[in-house]
Protein backbone atom coordinates (compact mmCIF):
# COMPACT_ATOMS: atom_id res chain seq x y z
CA UNK A 1 0.00 0.00 0.00
CA UNK A 2 1.10 3.85 -0.39
CA UNK A 3 0.39 5.97 2.17
CA UNK A 4 0.13 9.49 2.35
CA UNK A 5 1.03 10.64 6.14
CA UNK A 6 -0.13 13.92 7.39
CA UNK A 7 1.00 15.53 10.46
CA UNK A 8 -0.16 19.05 11.39
CA UNK A 9 -0.16 21.50 14.24
CA UNK A 10 -0.62 25.38 14.99
CA UNK A 11 -3.45 27.28 12.75
CA UNK A 12 -5.90 26.22 9.74
CA UNK A 13 -4.81 27.90 6.37
CA UNK A 14 -7.88 28.41 4.33
CA UNK A 15 -5.77 30.03 1.38
CA UNK A 16 -4.66 26.59 -0.27
CA UNK A 17 -3.08 26.43 -3.81
CA UNK A 18 -5.12 24.45 -6.80
CA UNK A 19 -2.12 22.02 -6.39
CA UNK A 20 -3.20 19.74 -4.24
CA UNK A 21 -0.09 20.65 -1.57
CA UNK A 22 -1.05 19.95 2.04
CA UNK A 23 -0.97 23.27 3.70
CA UNK A 24 -2.95 22.53 6.79
CA UNK A 25 -2.37 23.28 10.41
CA UNK A 26 -4.45 22.79 13.49
CA UNK A 27 -6.20 19.72 12.84
CA UNK A 28 -3.72 17.84 15.53
CA UNK A 29 -3.85 15.12 12.95
CA UNK A 30 -1.88 12.20 12.25
CA UNK A 31 -2.98 9.73 10.26
CA UNK A 32 -2.15 7.28 7.64
CA UNK A 33 -4.29 6.93 4.65
CA UNK A 34 -4.55 3.35 2.87
CA UNK A 35 -4.20 4.16 -1.01
CA UNK A 36 -3.51 0.74 -2.67
CA UNK A 37 -0.77 0.48 -5.01
CA UNK A 38 -0.55 0.08 -8.68
CA UNK A 39 -0.47 -4.10 -8.55
CA UNK A 40 -2.78 -4.42 -5.80
CA UNK A 41 -5.24 -2.24 -7.97
CA UNK A 42 -4.42 -4.68 -11.19
CA UNK A 43 -5.05 -7.90 -8.33
CA UNK A 44 -8.03 -6.82 -7.04
CA UNK A 45 -9.89 -5.80 -10.38
CA UNK A 46 -9.24 -9.22 -11.93
CA UNK A 47 -10.56 -11.18 -8.64
CA UNK A 48 -13.93 -8.90 -8.31
CA UNK A 49 -14.19 -9.44 -12.30
CA UNK A 50 -13.94 -12.99 -11.74
CA UNK A 51 -16.08 -13.16 -8.98
CA UNK A 52 -18.54 -11.48 -10.69
CA UNK A 53 -18.65 -13.73 -13.19
CA UNK A 54 -18.78 -16.98 -11.36
CA UNK A 55 -22.29 -15.34 -9.18
CA UNK A 56 -23.34 -14.92 -13.26
CA UNK A 57 -22.93 -18.15 -13.57
CA UNK A 58 -24.25 -19.66 -10.89
CA UNK A 59 -26.97 -17.61 -10.82
CA UNK A 60 -27.79 -18.67 -14.58
CA UNK A 61 -26.35 -21.44 -15.72
CA UNK A 62 -26.46 -20.30 -19.07
CA UNK A 63 -23.42 -18.67 -21.00
CA UNK A 64 -25.42 -16.93 -23.19
CA UNK A 65 -27.42 -15.29 -20.06
CA UNK A 66 -24.27 -14.50 -18.25
CA UNK A 67 -22.83 -12.70 -21.36
CA UNK A 68 -26.26 -10.05 -21.41
CA UNK A 69 -26.32 -9.57 -17.76
CA UNK A 70 -22.74 -8.88 -17.65
CA UNK A 71 -22.77 -6.90 -20.72
CA UNK A 72 -25.59 -4.91 -19.33
CA UNK A 73 -23.51 -4.09 -15.76
CA UNK A 74 -20.16 -3.00 -17.75
CA UNK A 75 -22.70 -0.83 -20.06
CA UNK A 76 -24.10 0.48 -17.07
CA UNK A 77 -20.67 0.92 -15.07
CA UNK A 78 -19.36 2.90 -18.35
CA UNK A 79 -21.99 5.57 -18.62
CA UNK A 80 -22.53 5.53 -14.74
CA UNK A 81 -18.40 6.29 -13.52
CA UNK A 82 -17.07 7.59 -16.87
CA UNK A 83 -13.90 6.11 -18.97
CA UNK A 84 -14.31 2.30 -18.76
CA UNK A 85 -16.22 2.03 -15.99
CA UNK A 86 -13.69 1.26 -13.80
CA UNK A 87 -14.16 2.17 -10.26
CA UNK A 88 -11.89 3.60 -7.54
CA UNK A 89 -11.72 2.15 -4.46
CA UNK A 90 -10.53 2.30 -0.71
CA UNK A 91 -9.19 0.22 1.78
CA UNK A 92 -10.36 -0.92 5.36
CA UNK A 93 -10.11 -3.21 7.72
CA UNK A 94 -8.67 -5.64 4.98
CA UNK A 95 -11.92 -5.18 2.98
CA UNK A 96 -12.52 -3.05 -0.34
CA UNK A 97 -15.10 -0.23 -1.19
CA UNK A 98 -15.97 0.70 -4.79
CA UNK A 99 -18.88 3.12 -3.23
CA UNK A 100 -20.01 4.78 -0.40
CA UNK A 101 -23.54 2.82 -1.23
CA UNK A 102 -21.63 -0.46 -2.38
CA UNK A 103 -21.09 -3.01 0.56
CA UNK A 104 -17.13 -4.13 0.90
CA UNK A 105 -15.49 -7.08 -1.23
CA UNK A 106 -15.57 -9.37 -0.19
CA UNK A 107 -18.78 -10.04 1.56
CA UNK A 108 -21.94 -11.76 1.21
CA UNK A 109 -23.83 -8.44 1.21
CA UNK A 110 -21.61 -7.36 -2.37
CA UNK A 111 -22.59 -10.72 -3.52
CA UNK A 112 -26.32 -10.12 -2.97
CA UNK A 113 -26.09 -6.34 -4.41
CA UNK A 114 -23.68 -8.07 -7.60
CA UNK A 115 -26.82 -10.44 -8.23
CA UNK A 116 -29.81 -7.71 -7.49
CA UNK A 117 -27.77 -5.36 -10.43
CA UNK A 118 -27.86 -8.34 -12.74
CA UNK A 119 -31.76 -9.45 -12.11
CA UNK A 120 -31.90 -6.01 -14.04
CA UNK A 121 -30.77 -7.12 -16.83
CA UNK A 122 -31.55 -10.88 -17.35
CA UNK A 123 -34.33 -11.97 -14.55
CA UNK A 124 -32.97 -15.45 -11.98
CA UNK A 125 -34.29 -17.02 -8.91
CA UNK A 126 -31.65 -15.98 -6.73
CA UNK A 127 -32.06 -13.74 -3.54
CA UNK A 128 -32.06 -10.37 -4.11
CA UNK A 129 -32.62 -6.88 -2.57
CA UNK A 130 -35.91 -5.22 -2.58
CA UNK A 131 -33.98 -1.69 -2.28
CA UNK A 132 -30.19 -1.64 -1.97
CA UNK A 133 -30.27 1.66 0.00
CA UNK A 134 -32.88 3.78 2.61
CA UNK A 135 -32.33 7.23 4.10
CA UNK A 136 -34.08 7.05 7.65
CA UNK A 137 -34.17 10.49 9.30
CA UNK A 138 -34.71 9.08 12.94
CA UNK A 139 -35.20 12.52 14.42
CA UNK A 140 -36.27 16.09 14.13
CA UNK A 141 -33.80 17.83 16.54
CA UNK A 142 -31.00 19.27 15.31
CA UNK A 143 -28.06 21.80 16.48
CA UNK A 144 -27.44 23.49 13.35
CA UNK A 145 -29.39 25.50 10.91
CA UNK A 146 -27.65 24.66 7.86
CA UNK A 147 -28.49 26.70 4.76
CA UNK A 148 -29.11 24.01 2.57
CA UNK A 149 -31.39 21.58 5.20
CA UNK A 150 -33.63 19.99 3.49
CA UNK A 151 -35.37 18.80 6.75
CA UNK A 152 -36.11 22.90 7.28
CA UNK A 153 -39.73 22.65 7.98
CA UNK A 154 -39.54 19.41 10.51
CA UNK A 155 -36.57 20.22 12.72
CA UNK A 156 -37.55 20.30 16.16
CA UNK A 157 -41.14 18.98 16.46
CA UNK A 158 -41.87 16.16 18.30
CA UNK A 159 -40.52 12.91 17.93
CA UNK A 160 -42.61 11.00 15.12
CA UNK A 161 -41.05 7.30 16.10
CA UNK A 162 -40.37 5.22 19.34
CA UNK A 163 -37.53 2.91 19.02
CA UNK A 164 -39.45 0.72 18.99
CA UNK A 165 -41.54 1.40 16.15
CA UNK A 166 -38.07 2.31 14.50
CA UNK A 167 -37.16 -1.34 15.33
CA UNK A 168 -40.03 -2.92 13.68
CA UNK A 169 -40.20 -0.72 10.95
CA UNK A 170 -36.30 -1.22 9.78
CA UNK A 171 -36.87 -5.29 10.77
CA UNK A 172 -39.30 -4.92 8.04
CA UNK A 173 -37.22 -3.36 5.50
CA UNK A 174 -34.67 -5.62 5.76
CA UNK A 175 -36.57 -8.69 6.24
CA UNK A 176 -37.65 -7.55 2.40
CA UNK A 177 -33.64 -7.28 1.34
CA UNK A 178 -31.82 -4.29 2.10
CA UNK A 179 -28.20 -3.37 1.85
CA UNK A 180 -27.36 -0.45 3.32
CA UNK A 181 -29.46 1.68 5.69
CA UNK A 182 -28.47 5.56 6.31
CA UNK A 183 -29.56 6.79 9.70
CA UNK A 184 -29.64 10.64 9.52
CA UNK A 185 -32.18 13.45 10.66
CA UNK A 186 -32.56 16.38 12.31
CA UNK A 187 -29.17 15.38 14.05
CA UNK A 188 -28.97 11.41 14.67
CA UNK A 189 -26.52 11.79 17.18
CA UNK A 190 -29.25 13.70 19.34
CA UNK A 191 -30.92 9.88 19.88
CA UNK A 192 -27.53 8.34 20.52
CA UNK A 193 -28.53 5.50 22.97
CA UNK A 194 -31.36 4.63 20.45
CA UNK A 195 -29.73 4.54 17.38
CA UNK A 196 -26.60 2.42 19.53
CA UNK A 197 -30.30 0.02 20.18
CA UNK A 198 -31.03 0.47 16.38
CA UNK A 199 -28.39 -1.04 15.43
CA UNK A 200 -27.83 -3.54 17.87
CA UNK A 201 -31.09 -5.10 17.62
CA UNK A 202 -31.02 -5.08 13.47
CA UNK A 203 -29.70 -7.79 11.16
CA UNK A 204 -25.93 -7.32 10.19
CA UNK A 205 -26.55 -8.29 7.13
CA UNK A 206 -27.04 -4.89 6.55
CA UNK A 207 -24.36 -1.78 6.28
CA UNK A 208 -25.32 0.48 8.92
CA UNK A 209 -24.18 4.58 8.47
CA UNK A 210 -24.31 7.55 10.08
CA UNK A 211 -25.29 10.61 8.35
CA UNK A 212 -24.00 13.87 11.07
CA UNK A 213 -22.61 16.94 11.52
CA UNK A 214 -20.64 15.46 13.75
CA UNK A 215 -22.10 17.26 16.55
CA UNK A 216 -20.60 15.05 19.86
CA UNK A 217 -18.85 12.04 18.28
CA UNK A 218 -16.55 11.56 20.67
CA UNK A 219 -14.30 8.88 20.42
CA UNK A 220 -16.41 7.04 23.02
CA UNK A 221 -19.26 6.93 20.93
CA UNK A 222 -17.47 6.20 17.64
CA UNK A 223 -16.40 3.26 19.73
CA UNK A 224 -19.50 2.11 20.80
CA UNK A 225 -21.27 2.83 17.40
CA UNK A 226 -18.40 0.23 16.00
CA UNK A 227 -19.29 -2.25 18.53
CA UNK A 228 -22.74 -2.05 18.11
CA UNK A 229 -22.35 -3.13 14.20
CA UNK A 230 -22.41 0.44 12.64
CA UNK A 231 -20.02 0.48 9.22
CA UNK A 232 -18.98 4.19 8.80
CA UNK A 233 -20.09 7.88 9.58
CA UNK A 234 -21.12 10.41 6.44
CA UNK A 235 -19.73 13.58 7.95
CA UNK A 236 -21.26 16.91 6.29
CA UNK A 237 -18.29 19.53 5.68
CA UNK A 238 -19.36 22.22 3.53
CA UNK A 239 -15.94 24.53 3.53
CA UNK A 240 -12.86 24.26 3.92
CA UNK A 241 -12.49 27.74 5.34
CA UNK A 242 -14.13 27.21 8.98
CA UNK A 243 -15.40 30.41 9.21
CA UNK A 244 -17.22 30.06 6.02
CA UNK A 245 -18.24 26.69 6.96
CA UNK A 246 -19.47 27.83 10.78
CA UNK A 247 -21.66 30.64 8.75
CA UNK A 248 -23.30 27.84 6.07
CA UNK A 249 -24.37 25.51 8.80
CA UNK A 250 -25.99 28.28 11.38
CA UNK A 251 -23.10 26.95 14.33
CA UNK A 252 -20.34 28.93 15.79
CA UNK A 253 -18.24 25.47 16.12
CA UNK A 254 -19.69 23.01 13.21
CA UNK A 255 -16.37 22.88 11.63
CA UNK A 256 -14.56 21.90 14.74
CA UNK A 257 -17.57 19.27 15.49
CA UNK A 258 -16.96 17.83 12.10
CA UNK A 259 -12.89 17.45 12.72
CA UNK A 260 -13.31 15.80 15.93
CA UNK A 261 -15.72 13.46 14.47
CA UNK A 262 -13.71 12.79 11.52
CA UNK A 263 -10.82 11.65 13.82
CA UNK A 264 -12.77 9.91 16.04
CA UNK A 265 -14.28 7.77 13.09
CA UNK A 266 -10.97 6.98 11.92
CA UNK A 267 -9.52 6.03 15.44
CA UNK A 268 -12.42 3.94 16.06
CA UNK A 269 -12.07 1.62 12.66
CA UNK A 270 -15.23 3.17 10.97
CA UNK A 271 -15.02 4.21 7.54
CA UNK A 272 -15.31 7.65 7.29
CA UNK A 273 -17.16 9.97 4.01
CA UNK A 274 -17.10 13.58 4.44
CA UNK A 275 -20.12 15.05 2.29
CA UNK A 276 -20.03 18.60 0.80
CA UNK A 277 -22.96 20.67 -0.79
CA UNK A 278 -21.21 22.22 -3.51
CA UNK A 279 -23.08 25.58 -4.22
CA UNK A 280 -22.98 28.50 -6.82
CA UNK A 281 -20.01 30.05 -4.72
CA UNK A 282 -18.28 27.28 -4.57
CA UNK A 283 -18.49 25.35 -8.13
CA UNK A 284 -15.14 25.31 -9.21
CA UNK A 285 -11.71 24.13 -9.32
CA UNK A 286 -10.04 25.59 -6.64
CA UNK A 287 -12.42 25.20 -4.30
CA UNK A 288 -12.92 21.70 -4.74
CA UNK A 289 -9.54 20.97 -5.10
CA UNK A 290 -8.64 22.61 -1.20
CA UNK A 291 -12.18 20.66 -0.31
CA UNK A 292 -10.55 17.47 -1.50
CA UNK A 293 -7.45 17.77 0.24
CA UNK A 294 -9.07 19.14 3.57
CA UNK A 295 -10.88 15.25 3.70
CA UNK A 296 -7.77 13.08 2.41
CA UNK A 297 -5.80 14.94 5.54
CA UNK A 298 -8.97 13.81 7.39
CA UNK A 299 -8.41 9.68 6.26
CA UNK A 300 -11.40 9.95 4.43
CA UNK A 301 -12.19 6.77 2.42
CA UNK A 302 -15.10 8.76 0.74
CA UNK A 303 -15.98 12.12 -0.45
CA UNK A 304 -19.32 12.81 -1.13
CA UNK A 305 -20.76 15.78 -3.91
CA UNK A 306 -24.40 17.15 -3.46
CA UNK A 307 -25.86 19.75 -6.03
CA UNK A 308 -28.30 21.65 -4.00
CA UNK A 309 -31.90 21.32 -4.88
CA UNK A 310 -34.78 23.87 -4.18
CA UNK A 311 -36.17 21.87 -1.32
CA UNK A 312 -36.45 22.68 2.59
CA UNK A 313 -34.22 26.17 3.15
CA UNK A 314 -34.10 26.43 -0.09
CA UNK A 315 -37.31 26.01 -1.78
CA UNK A 316 -38.03 29.13 -4.09
CA UNK A 317 -34.35 30.19 -4.30
CA UNK A 318 -31.88 30.14 -7.13
CA UNK A 319 -29.85 27.39 -5.93
CA UNK A 320 -29.11 25.19 -8.72
CA UNK A 321 -26.08 24.78 -10.46
CA UNK A 322 -25.38 26.45 -13.96
CA UNK A 323 -24.11 24.33 -17.15
CA UNK A 324 -20.72 25.67 -16.79
CA UNK A 325 -20.43 24.58 -12.92
CA UNK A 326 -21.44 20.94 -13.93
CA UNK A 327 -19.25 21.06 -16.98
CA UNK A 328 -16.90 21.15 -14.00
CA UNK A 329 -18.24 18.81 -11.32
CA UNK A 330 -18.15 16.30 -14.22
CA UNK A 331 -14.28 17.20 -15.29
CA UNK A 332 -12.86 16.69 -11.92
CA UNK A 333 -15.42 13.75 -10.65
CA UNK A 334 -13.10 11.65 -14.19
CA UNK A 335 -10.43 12.92 -13.17
CA UNK A 336 -10.04 12.39 -9.21
CA UNK A 337 -11.16 8.93 -10.02
CA UNK A 338 -9.57 8.09 -13.09
CA UNK A 339 -6.30 9.97 -13.73
CA UNK A 340 -3.27 7.81 -11.70
CA UNK A 341 -1.59 11.05 -10.15
CA UNK A 342 -5.06 11.31 -8.04
CA UNK A 343 -5.17 7.60 -6.65
CA UNK A 344 -3.94 9.58 -3.01
CA UNK A 345 -7.17 11.10 -3.04
CA UNK A 346 -10.57 9.09 -1.47
CA UNK A 347 -12.54 8.33 -4.11
CA UNK A 348 -15.39 10.84 -5.09
CA UNK A 349 -18.97 9.53 -5.48
CA UNK A 350 -21.29 12.50 -7.58
CA UNK A 351 -24.63 11.33 -8.01
CA UNK A 352 -25.45 14.40 -10.80
CA UNK A 353 -22.90 12.37 -13.16
CA UNK A 354 -24.28 8.92 -13.40
CA UNK A 355 -28.14 10.42 -13.14
CA UNK A 356 -27.56 12.76 -16.28
CA UNK A 357 -26.33 9.53 -17.94
CA UNK A 358 -28.51 6.29 -16.94
CA UNK A 359 -31.60 8.27 -14.59
CA UNK A 360 -31.94 8.64 -10.97
CA UNK A 361 -31.34 5.46 -8.95
CA UNK A 362 -33.60 6.74 -5.97
CA UNK A 363 -37.44 5.80 -5.44
CA UNK A 364 -38.97 2.92 -7.01
CA UNK A 365 -35.46 1.55 -8.22
CA UNK A 366 -32.19 1.59 -6.08
CA UNK A 367 -33.14 3.72 -3.01
CA UNK A 368 -35.89 6.03 -1.53
CA UNK A 369 -36.10 8.41 1.77
CA UNK A 370 -38.26 9.03 5.04
CA UNK A 371 -38.17 11.98 6.67
CA UNK A 372 -38.51 12.77 9.95
CA UNK A 373 -42.08 13.10 10.04
CA UNK A 374 -42.19 10.08 8.49
CA UNK A 375 -43.40 10.47 5.54
CA UNK A 376 -41.71 8.20 2.00
CA UNK A 377 -40.22 10.56 -0.80
CA UNK A 378 -38.10 9.27 -3.54
CA UNK A 379 -35.09 10.72 -2.28
CA UNK A 380 -34.02 13.91 0.18
CA UNK A 381 -33.82 16.53 -2.48
CA UNK A 382 -37.16 15.19 -4.63
CA UNK A 383 -39.96 15.36 -2.10
CA UNK A 384 -42.77 13.02 -3.24
CA UNK A 385 -44.41 12.31 0.14
CA UNK A 386 -46.01 9.35 -1.14
CA UNK A 387 -47.34 7.90 1.92
CA UNK A 388 -46.30 7.13 5.93
CA UNK A 389 -43.88 4.40 6.06
CA UNK A 390 -45.76 3.01 9.35
CA UNK A 391 -48.47 1.86 6.64
CA UNK A 392 -45.90 -0.51 5.48
CA UNK A 393 -46.22 -2.68 8.33
CA UNK A 394 -49.89 -3.00 7.79
CA UNK A 395 -48.82 -4.45 3.80
CA UNK A 396 -47.59 -8.21 3.54
CA UNK A 397 -45.01 -7.32 1.29
CA UNK A 398 -42.89 -3.86 0.31
CA UNK A 399 -43.70 -2.84 -3.33
CA UNK A 400 -41.36 -0.85 -5.97
CA UNK A 401 -44.13 1.02 -7.92
CA UNK A 402 -45.74 3.46 -4.31
CA UNK A 403 -42.65 5.55 -4.22
CA UNK A 404 -42.45 7.84 -7.12
CA UNK A 405 -39.50 7.91 -9.12
CA UNK A 406 -36.97 10.82 -9.49
CA UNK A 407 -37.99 12.43 -12.67
CA UNK A 408 -36.06 15.62 -12.79
CA UNK A 409 -33.07 13.57 -14.66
Amino acid sequence: MEETVIKSTGTINPNLTNTGEESYSGLNLSIKRNAPGYFTRIFIRIWVNFHIAILALRAYASLKKTKIALGGLQEFKRKAFGKNGRRKFSVKNNQYWFGLYVPPFPSRNFDRLILTELNRYVPHSLPINAYQQVNFAITTKCPMRCEHCFEWDNLNLRETFSLSQLQEIVKKLQNNGLGHISLSGGEPLVRFEDMLELIKSGEKSTEWWVLTSGFNLTDQKAIQLKKAGATGIVISLDHHDPEINNKFRGHKDAFGHAVRAAEATVKAGLSLAISVCVTRENANREFLMNHTTLCESLGADFIQWLEPRAEGHFRDKEVMLQPDQITILEELFVEFNHDPKNNHFPPVMYHGYHQRRVGCMSGGKFSFYVDALGMVHSCPFCHSSDFKITDWLEIPKIGRKEITACKEF
